[in-house]
């Protein structure tokens, strides 16, 4: 045992004895007087034994609705743990599918500039036979002109 602390409760000196700290001692013996100067104020019975009875039986109940709300808060947090990790899990699926997404977007826009490199160029070229049949068109024009010609002035 660690620390010996002399407390007064309800009027009388206690050593207790404990491992906690002396603030920790002092304070506890402190509650405990406080309970049973509250319990005696509303209790009939005036006896020590009576309201220490009643002080035990207060703090008692007081212990118990903290191991409740302790066991209450418990599963509360494991239930949060839960899911924290499930979370976790989507955050990392959603950052591996936007991650995967956006390698399809740039392989999208290669596959749109190769496209558009392969448009150009068969513009380039429908654009040179346009020319060509023009260029043609033109030949066979003057051609049948001159054809014209030669069979007039025969």
């Amino acid at each position: 045992m660690g620390e010996k602390v002399e407390a007064k409760i309800f009027g009388q000196i206690y050593t207790i004895t404990g491992d906690k700290s002396r603030e920790e001692i002092e304070k506890i013996g402190q509650y405990v007087d406080e309970k049973m100067h509250l319990i005696a104020k509303v209790s009939e019975k005036g006896g020590t034994t009576g309201v220490a009875v009643l002080t035990a039986i207060n703090i008692t109940e007081e212990f118990f609705d903290q191991m409740d709300e302790m066991e209450r808060l418990k599963t509360a947090n494991e239930q949060l743990e839960k899911d924290s990790a499930h979370y976790i899990k989507l955050w990392e699926d959603s950052k591996k599918n936007f991650m995967q997404s956006k390698d399809n977007m740039d392989k999208l826009k290669e596959q749109g500039r190769q496209e558009n490199a392969k448009f150009k160029e068969l513009e380039d070229k429908c654009s040179e036979y346009e020319n060509a049949i023009f260029d043609l068109q033109m030949e066979n024009v003057q051609l049948k002109s001159e054809l014209e010609k030669n069979r007039n002035n025969r």
